[in-house]
């Protein structure tokens, strides 16, 4: 299988590792990052890789990953598009539940696979990373409407090649915005009060915030068609426990890097929903604006 991926950093390293060995495989990245990679590679767990880089037009891709940021999806379309061809399909990992539909728009909704990466510890110094998952993250996955179709047998037959640890959904949307709530509460709130995993783990006050702010999410989430439940909030304290000590949110990652956050594309995605749909989301206005403030006085 010809696969690409586009986003060679603490999610994207990891599973190029893995993908490499098993696959007609190769980073699509711009013109400007080409010369600064080739220089230092990318180094993961202490052991520096050189992935090929796929040639700037290609039409006969297989498979694309994008586990770029999502405010860097716009660009990043812009490069894609060159390897995108007929019989080409899509994965963005990328977090929140927007990145679909935007790449729908751009390739045409029979070009994605509905998916998220979960149960992922990872952090990035410059081209250095460090990976403290041993099974390197769990990609749920399945078309939209969650059939399994030939196209995710064949990307699940890839992964069980590749050791790549994932999961075919039963329900898709549903699980989005599971990682989605998980992503408003931990991402942000580690990102605020500057929390490693360790730090969130066994904190009560912390656990009965991530409590206040899902009771929040599951109103806005229902009237999306969505039934969060209580499992769901169970859920996310037993992925926060399974991360290691010593791994931070990308968030916080960003926040310390004094780079720009995903945060409107958490807290305040969730807050022009409950806008939409006339429902008060003040935890989570509230949690906005203060990554805004964290995030804006790093940069400073």
């Amino acid at each position: 299988m010809k696969v690409r991926l586009l986003g060679a950093g603490a999610v994207g390293c990891p599973l190029a590792v893995r993908l490499e060995p098993v696959s007609s495989f190769a980073l699509i990245m711009d013109s400007g990052r080409i010369g600064r990679y080739r220089a230092l590679g990318c180094t993961v767990n202490g052991v520096r890789h050189d992935f090929d880089i796929a040639e700037e037009d290609e039409s006969d891709t297989d498979l694309i990953i994008l586990s770029c940021k999502n405010t860097d999806l716009s660009s990043a379309m812009d490069v894609v598009e060159h390897h995108v061809g007929s019989r080409t399909v899509i994965m963005s990992l990328l977090n929140g539940i927007e990145s679909e539909e935007i790449l729908a728009r751009r390739f045409g909704q029979d070009r994605l696979v509905w998916s998220f990466i979960t149960n992922l510890s990872s952090v990035r110094e410059g081209r250095k990373i460090d990976c403290f998952s041993p099974r390197g993250g769990q990609i749920i996955f399945n078309e939209r409407d969650s059939r399994v179709t030939d196209r995710i047998r064949a990307i699940a037959g890839l992964f069980d090649r590749a050791g790549i640890w994932y999961e075919i959904s039963s329900d898709i949307l549903h699980d989005m915005w599971w990682k989605f709530a998980f992503n408003i509460i931990v991402n942000s709130l580690s990102a605020v009060m500057r929390l490693d995993y360790s730090q969130m783990n066994d904190n009560n006050a912390f656990r009965r915030l991530v409590r206040m702010l899902y009771h929040e999410i599951r109103a806005v989430a229902l009237s999306e068609e969505i039934r969060l439940t209580v499992y769901d909030e169970e859920r996310c304290f037993a992925v926060l426990g399974s991360m290691n000590g010593r791994g931070k949110t990308s968030m916080l990652q960003d926040v310390e890097a004094g780079r720009e956050t995903e945060n409107r594309f958490f807290a305040g995605s969730l807050s022009a929903l409950g806008k939409k749909h006339s429902l008060p989301t003040p935890l989570c206005d509230m949690l906005y604006t203060m990554v805004e403030a964290a995030s804006g006085a790093c940069r400073e």
